[in-house]
């Protein structure tokens, strides 16, 4: 009862928060190339760097247990394409049982990020990201999911948008789409399967710009909030590559929404198993998602190297 009321506590003070600074503007922050803001979806890695911080909640109702995962992440440009980041995942997993058994919760392995974006093509809408993720082995709490071994993750991200579509196809230019290609290196120490086990990681998001829309092919007269919406859907999955289970793979439908305004993004959607061995449950995910750049830019965006960068705005 006390882990449920906390987790309320958490949740409203997040919302309220949120709220608070839930204020119509003009200006957009990170995501930007050309025309087109890419807002941060809740499960496929965007193709941009930033200063930002954000929060992801995964909640499941499993055969045996109930389960939520909490996970936080910052990132910080160290120059116009090179970000760093940080974050970490705490799990609450209580059992569904018999009577008296104990409630799990801890943190698993932190991560550590390194991001450089190499495309930003205004013209065509187009941006794309390398990055190597770091997560080492023996942090955290064994109870919930801690690994023993080091994953390192090289991925790539890809975002594309479609204003550069002829003109007969007005409708389809606020189209976008973004993917995450990479793989979960995991090194050995024990015997433990979910150590030695390598994978392929990818995800794949389509997104309709309702602000783009409104902005650059036809006003229809959504009125605001309304007219920050970002209807999605999102499919992610990851095969394994190694180990007993070799050739097994996941797969996930999440479609969504997401709230974009100047300062922060609100988000919510639906995790849809795809095969069987994804599982047989819906889940539910949410985000809160803060643009830091725009929020205090002479403290967030100075860099070693560059300056004051400045926050990431679109042209009004």
């Amino acid at each position: 009862m006390h882990q449920a009321t906390s987790w309320r506590s958490a949740c409203s003070m997040v919302l309220g928060i949120a709220i608070v600074i839930a204020l119509p503007a003009a200006g957009w922050a990170h995501g930007i190339v050309g025309k087109r803001f890419f807002p941060t979806t809740i499960v496929v890695e965007d193709s941009f760097v930033s200063d930002e911080a954000g929060i992801v909640v995964d909640h499941i109702r499993g055969h045996e247990a109930l389960e939520t995962e909490i996970e936080m992440e910052i990132t910080k440009r160290l120059t116009p394409n090179l970000a760093i980041g940080v974050g970490g995942t705490r799990v609450n997993s209580r059992p569904r049982g018999e009577e008296g058994e104990e409630n799990q919760a801890g943190w698993v392995n932190p991560e550590f990020m390194l991001r450089y974006q190499f495309i930003r093509n205004p013209m065509r809408e187009l941006a794309a990201t390398a990055a190597i993720n770091v997560s080492p082995g023996g942090v955290g709490d064994r109870r919930v999911g801690r690994l023993s071994g080091t994953t390192v993750s090289p991925a790539i991200q890809i975002g594309k948008g479609f204003g550069d579509l002829p003109d007969w196809a007005d409708w389809l230019k606020p189209v976008a789409v973004t993917t995450s290609l990479g793989f979960d290196l995991r090194t050995n120490r024990n015997d433990r399967e979910e150590d030695a086990q390598h994978a392929f990681a990818w995800g794949v998001s389509v997104m309709y710009s309702i602000p783009y829309l409104q902005s650059f092919v036809k006003d229809v007269g959504i009125p605001w909030p309304l007219n920050r919406m970002f209807p999605v859907v999102e499919f992610n999955g990851e095969t394994l590559i190694s180990g007993p289970e070799k050739g097994s793979h996941t797969a996930f439908a999440n479609p969504g929404l997401v709230w974009a305004g100047r300062y922060f993004e609100l988000a919510v959607s639906a995790q849809v198993p795809l095969n069987d061995t994804s599982g047989d449950r819906v889940g539910v995910l949410g985000m809160v998602h803060f643009f830091l750049d725009d929020i205090a830019p002479d403290i967030f965006t100075w860099t070693p190297f560059h300056g004051v960068l400045g926050p990431q705005t679109l042209p009004r």
